[in-house]
């Protein structure tokens, strides 16, 4: 996430401009938005002169004819506070509070990055608790495969940007793995306090991000359920840390709902209207469904520069392939978490458009339900691993794992040359021009940054290897489990 916000050029991401402005006038102190008298569709932002020169960082939006080398450098002093607009100011404050940190101690260039050093530091966390209480389980090989498929290039670059969507998906997958770990398998009273506090931190994390965050709750929560076993379940009842969590939980949610009904004062502004009927809106964004998943793999900058042909190819194969798996092999719990999760993924978007199409134009954008779509390929894995399937051939597995996690890295590193090559020379220009005529280039230069980000990719690919492949623990339902004296010996 660090290297693919060195590599994409500054407010190279949808909206990124709008969000800097935002976390910048957070970390000031305004909390609060109120209507920008130069427009009232924007909030108002009292924010330091480079950070309100995002706007004019982003000369090459929707021109994919048109390189990085366009920007051009702030006028007057940087470090002046102006007054200036932006259309995040409906969203939580709580993310933006801390991704805008950096801008009280740093200026210029630097604070930027650090703001997107700040969202991968967060996203890169909560991606790293949702595999750290998966492989808990006492079975999750499956699991960490499909944990692979669902990190798309759409997950990292979003995650090294300035824009909560990242941390959005990543904490979705966190609260759900947690939820599904601390439901079905006890814990002593200090992991189960542990688990509890990662539960309301996932949760508060998600809620800070958009306002949809507070229906993804609702149906992670309900996803966890299918997995649950009854008798701990009954037991988490009558623990203390239960209810703790659950009345915090609560707590960030009452004030996440506080904030969208009475505090954020400004209407959004409309991006296009459209005079159409809900009903026809609702059955045309049912037959678009697939139209939107390129952004779940991989849409670039602007929504101007998609994933190379082979990038897309591959994750759509993994993501098709886990599915199938769970569907035709996995438990008849999981086979119903999994059901539902996909039709969330296909109504969610049509009834959201249906409702919002007319005051807000057509908005929809694929990445908007990559929380839920990793959600879903978590709950796949799940599924296969809850039914315990004994392969045919150990080796015929291995072979098939490692030759798709080789080929996901290669995707990976694809999608992320595409997007330096796009900034540096255009979409019309070539590898050779990146060597010979670059008008971009990253902080460190591309060959240096796609070196580090191939070595990185791999190093996870071998890692998700060694995780999907380790020797099976003792389920730690067992009560005994955490009794080391009473364990047999080996």
């Amino acid at each position: 996430m660090l290297l693919w916000a060195l590599a994409s050029p500054m407010m190279s991401v949808p909206d990124e401009d709008m969000h800097a402005i935002r976390a910048s006038a957070v970390a000031h102190g305004q909390f609060a938005s109120v209507p920008w008298d130069q427009d009232p569709s924007l909030a108002r932002a009292e924010v330091p002169r480079y950070v309100a020169h995002a706007h004019d960082l982003i000369c090459y939006k929707f021109r994919p004819d048109i390189s990085a080398g366009c920007v051009r450098p702030v006028q007057g002093n940087p470090t002046d506070i102006v007054v200036t607009g932006t259309s995040a100011g409906m969203n939580s404050p709580v993310y933006y509070a801390v991704v805008g940190l950096p801008t009280l101690v740093m200026d210029g260039t630097a604070a930027l990055y650090a703001m997107r050093a700040m969202s991968a530091v967060l996203s890169a966390a909560a991606l790293a608790v949702m595999i750290m209480q998966l492989m808990q389980l006492a079975r999750f090989r499956w699991t960490m495969v499909a944990t692979a498929v669902a990190t798309t290039p759409m997950v990292l670059y979003l995650g090294g940007s300035i824009n909560p969507n990242g941390v959005e998906v990543a904490s979705a997958g966190a609260l759900f793995a947690t939820l599904v770990l601390t439901m079905s398998t006890p814990a002593p009273p200090r992991l189960l306090w542990e688990r509890a506090a990662l539960v309301v931190l996932s949760a508060g994390a998600l809620l800070s991000t958009r306002s949809i965050a507070l229906l993804w709750v609702l149906i992670i929560v309900g996803a966890a359920l299918a997995f649950a076993n009854s008798s701990v379940l009954a037991g988490l009842l009558r623990k203390p840390a239960t209810w703790a969590a659950m009345g915090a939980c609560a707590v960030f949610g009452g004030l996440t709902v506080a904030w969208y009904l009475g505090l954020a004062t400004f209407v959004q502004r409309p991006i296009g209207s459209v005079d159409v009927s809900p009903t026809i809106e609702f059955f045309t964004m049912l037959l678009r469904t697939f139209d939107f998943s390129d952004g779940l793999i991989g849409f670039f900058g602007w929504v101007d520069t998609p994933s190379p042909s082979f990038s897309v190819v591959v994750f759509s194969f993994g993501i098709v392939a886990v599915l199938v798996a769970a569907l035709a092999w996995g438990s008849r719990r999981g086979k119903i978490a999994v059901s539902c999760l996909a039709l969330v993924m296909v109504l969610v978007p049509a009834i959201t458009h249906a409702v919002l199409v007319s005051s807000l134009g057509s908005i929809w954008q694929g990445r908007y339900m990559l929380a839920i779509m990793m959600c879903l390929l978590v709950a796949s894995g799940l599924a296969i691993d809850d039914a315990d399937l004994k392969p045919q051939s150990s080796a015929g597995l291995k072979r098939f794992v490692t030759i798709l996690l080789v080929l996901l890295s290669i995707g990976h590193v694809f999608s992320f040359v595409s997007t330096l090559r796009r900034y540096m020379v255009t979409v019309y220009g070539g590898i050779e021009a990146m060597f010979t005529s670059p008008q971009w280039q990253p902080p460190l230069g591309w060959l240096v940054l796609t070196a580090l980000f191939a070595a990185a990719v791999t190093v996870a690919a071998v890692l998700a290897y060694r995780a999907a492949f380790r020797v099976s623990r003792r389920a730690i339902d067992q009560v005994d489990a955490y009794r080391p004296e009473s364990v047999p010996a080996p």
